[in-house]
C-alpha cells in the first residue's frame, strides 16, 4: 500500500468517525446534538425546531423576523446534512437572491463551521469537496446565485441525500422553485427555504401559508429567548434580537409599517396602507434582491443644513455601494473631507442638491475637483422639470425612483432598513392647479415621520439621469374617473383619492404603482 491509499484511508477514517461511528450516536437523527457536540454550538430552541424539521419533514419554511440567526442556522443545516451521512450520499445546493448574499452571508457561515468544528473536505467560497478512496476529491455542496442555476442544471444532481437551501427566499425567483422540487423528488431529500416576510405575495409567501405542503415555523421577535426567557448563552443573547431594538424601531418605522411588520413582528405586510406613498415599501424590498450590474460610477449629495445630516452616495452601475455622512452646523467646513472621501472612490461625476447652503458647497466641489476631471452638477430641486408631468425637479427625481422600483431596476442590496424606511416615507398629490405631480417637501416629511430622508435624497441625486427607462408611467393617469375627495397629500394643492382599480395589477413581476 503506498502512501496516497495510506492517507486516502486515513482521511476516510475520520469521514467516518463525523458521522458518528466514534461515539455510537447516529447524528443524522439527532441534529442537537450534532450541534452542540459535534460541532460546538449552541442553538436555541426555534432554530433547534428548524433542524429538526428539515430532519423530519420534505419540506420546511420558516419565515422569521430580524436578528435570529436565520443564516447561522441554515449554515449549521447544510454542515450537519453533509457531516452526518456518508461520504458520497449526501449532496447540498444552495441558492440566495444575489451573489454576495451567496457568498457574503450563508457560505462565509459554513465556512467557519467547516474550521470552527474541524469538519472533513476543503471548502472555498461556494463549494464543498470531500475526499474520495481513490485519493480524489467530490463536491458534495455548492451554492449560486439565481443568474448562474438553470432548470436543466439543477436537474443534474442525483444523490440519496439532497438537501437544496433558499436562504432569504422572497428574492428567489419561481423557476428554481420548480427546479428545486424536480432534483429533491426522492423519499430522503429534503428543501428549506427561509427568510424575512419581506413581500406578501411570490412562492415564499404561498409556501408560508397554512395549506402549503411545507411544515412552517414562524418566529417574531417575542419568540426569542430575550423575551420568553429562555435560558441561553450570553454570547447567543448578544447576537440576537433585543427589546430596545424592538422599541427603537416601532418608534423610528411605526407599528403599521410594512418593515416593522416583517423584521419586527416576522410576519407578512397586510399591504401598504397608504396609496399615496410615491415608492411602496414591499415594492423597494423587492429591489434589494435585484444583482448589481456595473456601469456609471457617479456620487450624489444632499447637503445638510442647520445641523441636518450631509449624506453623499456612490452608485456603481445599477447598484447603491458605498454612503459618507456627517453632521455639522457648517457643512463648509466639511469640504476637504467631502473631497478626499470622492477621489477614493474614483467617481467621474458628482450631483449635487444645490438648494441653500447646497450651492456654496457645490461651487467648492467644483473648484477643488476641477483638476481630477470629476464633474460636479448642480441639481436644484426647486427648479421646473423636464418632466411635463412633474411639478418641479424634486418631483422629476422621487418619480424616477419610483419607476425604477416599479421595474426592477435598481439595487437596493446596500441600502440598511432605516435607508429602507426613508426612501419609502415621502408622499406625493397631484397639484390643484398646475395638474402636476408634487412630493412633499422634506420639512413635511420631518413632520410626519420625525425623520429626514437625507440618504433617500443622496440616493435620487446619484441615480438621477443614470438608468434609462421605457415610457415613463404618468402618476395623473391614476386619477382619472376618480372621486373628487380630498386625500392625504400635503400642501397647498388638494388631492384626488386614486381609483382603486388603478392601483392593481403587475407589471415584470413588479407590483404595479399606479401607473
Amino acid at each position: 500500500m503506498n502512501l496516497d491509499q495510506l492517507l486516502a484511508e486515513a482521511v476516510l477514517d475520520e469521514l467516518d468517525k463525523s458521522a458518528g461511528a466514534a461515539s455510537g450516536v447516529d447524528y443524522a437523527l439527532h441534529p442537537a446534538r450534532w450541534a452542540t457536540e459535534r460541532a460546538g454550538i449552541t442553538p436555541w430552541s426555534k432554530q433547534v425546531e428548524i433542524m429538526e424539521s428539515v430532519r423530519d419533514n420534505p419540506r420546511t419554511a420558516v419565515q422569521s423576523c430580524h436578528s435570529t440567526g436565520k443564516t447561522y442556522i441554515s449554515a449549521s443545516v447544510v454542515s450537519w446534512w453533509i457531516d452526518s451521512h456518508p461520504p458520497g450520499d449526501a449532496f447540498v445546493l444552495t441558492t440566495a437572491p444575489t451573489g454576495d448574499q451567496v457568498k457574503a452571508l450563508l457560505w462565509r457561515e459554513i465556512n467557519r463551521l467547516h474550521g470552527n468544528a474541524g469538519l472533513p473536505g476543503r471548502m472555498n467560497m461556494s463549494q464543498w469537496y470531500l475526499p474520495t478512496e481513490n485519493g480524489g476529491e467530490e463536491l458534495v455542496a455548492f451554492g449560486r446565485k439565481p443568474s448562474e442555476y438553470s432548470e436543466a442544471a439543477f436537474q443534474g444532481f442525483h444523490a440519496k441525500y439532497i438537501l437544496v437551501v433558499k436562504d432569504e427566499a422572497s428574492g428567489v425567483p419561481t423557476p428554481l422553485w420548480t427546479a428545486a422540487e424536480s432534483v429533491a423528488s426522492n423519499r430522503h431529500s429534503r428543501i428549506l427555504v427561509i427568510g424575512s416576510p419581506d413581500v406578501p405575495e411570490g412562492d415564499f409567501y404561498d409556501a408560508c401559508q397554512p395549506d402549503s405542503v411545507y411544515n412552517v415555523i414562524k418566529i417574531g421577535y417575542h419568540d426569542t429567548p430575550a423575551f420568553t426567557g429562555e435560558q441561553v448563552p450570553e454570547e447567543v443573547l448578544d447576537v440576537l434580537i433585543s427589546p430596545e431594538w424592538v422599541e427603537s424601531r416601532r418608534q423610528a418605522w411605526g407599528e403599521e409599517s410594512a418593515l416593522f411588520q416583517a423584521k419586527v413582528l416576522g410576519q407578512f405586510p397586510t399591504g401598504d396602507h397608504d396609496p399615496w406613498r410615491i415608492i411602496p415599501e414591499t415594492a423597494a424590498a423587492r429591489c434589494r434582491w435585484v444583482e448589481p450590474e456595473d456601469g456609471d460610477h457617479v456620487a450624489g449629495l444632499d447637503v445638510g443644513a442647520g445641523g441636518d445630516r450631509t449624506v453623499l452616495v456612490e452608485r456603481r452601475g445599477n447598484a447603491v455601494d458605498r454612503k459618507f455622512s456627517f453632521q455639522s452646523d457648517d457643512p463648509m467646513q466639511s469640504v476637504d473631507d467631502l473631497v478626499d472621501v470622492i477621489r477614493e472612490w474614483g467617481v467621474t461625476a458628482v450631483n449635487v442638491d444645490t438648494t441653500g447652503v447646497g450651492w456654496g458647497i457645490g461651487g467648492a466641489l467644483r473648484r477643488a475637483l476641477r483638476s481630477d476631471r470629476i464633474d460636479v452638477n448642480a441639481i436644484h430641486f426647486a427648479q421646473k422639470s423636464r418632466k411635463k408631468e412633474c411639478l418641479n425637479k424634486r418631483a422629476e427625481l422621487w418619480w424616477h425612483g419610483r419607476e425604477l422600483t416599479r421595474s426592477g431596476g435598481w439595487s437596493l442590496a446596500n441600502l440598511s432598513d432605516d435607508d429602507i424606511a426613508e426612501l419609502t416615507s415621502p408622499r406625493y398629490e397631484i397639484h390643484k392647479a398646475s395638474r402636476k405631480i408634487k412630493v412633499e417637501d422634506k420639512g413635511e416629511v420631518v413632520k410626519r415621520v420625525r425623520r429626514s430622508p437625507d440618504v433617500a435624497d443622496a440616493v435620487l441625486l446619484a441615480f438621477h439621469q443614470g438608468l434609462p427607462l421605457g415610457p415613463s408611467s404618468d402618476g395623473r393617469s391614476a386619477f382619472g374617473g376618480a372621486n373628487m375627495l380630498h386625500g392625504g397629500g400635503s400642501g397647498a394643492g388638494s388631492t384626488l383619492m386614486p381609483a382603486l382599480g388603478s392601483m392593481g395589477g403587475s407589471r415584470g413581476g413588479m407590483p404595479s404603482l399606479g401607473r
